[in-house]
């Protein structure tokens, strides 16, 4: 007996592994221009930069979210909030206030992360310098006590 090929799933199907299923429509809130924004920290605790895309479901990952205000988390925030201003400026081109801080941040991220890899080391691989691999050299977080070497 020949391997049998499954039919293709109806027009209102969708195709799952080794089966069909009822096909489903998410729902995306459109954003407005200027629209209400969190602040960096509680964006990152959020999952949105925006309070109107502040999904019912986020609430139990907001419950649990801890960041203490540390430069690292503050690193994490703006780059979160770069992140989300880029995805809004996609749909939204004409928004010059967000334009605008789109590139205060930024500036603030790159300003950050000289300041906090001057003192703690590389955040990421590529963040190589001329002494190489100077990541495999400086102190594992571990090796510090009480935050200092």
């Amino acid at each position: 007996m020949e391997n049998v090929i499954p039919t293709a799933c109806g027009v209102m199907e969708g195709s799952l592994p080794g089966k069909c299923a009822g096909l489903a429509f998410p729902y995306i809130p459109v954003q407005s221009r200027n629209a209400e924004r969190y602040s960096q920290m509680d964006a990152l605790a959020a999952g949105t930069l925006f309070p109107g895309l502040n999904l019912p479901f986020f609430r139990a990952v907001k419950s649990r979210m801890n960041c203490d205000n540390t430069a690292l988390c503050e690193l994490m925030a703006l780059g979160f909030a770069i992140n989300e201003l880029g995805l809004y400026l996609d749909t939204h081109q004409d928004d010059q206030e967000a334009l605008a801080l789109y590139i205060d941040y930024v500036k603030l991220f790159k300003e950050g992360r000289q300041r906090y890899e001057a003192a703690y080391g590389p955040i990421q691989q590529s963040a190589v310098t001329d002494a190489g691999y100077t990541w495999l050299n400086d102190p594992w977080p571990w090796d510090y006590e009480g935050g200092r070497k």
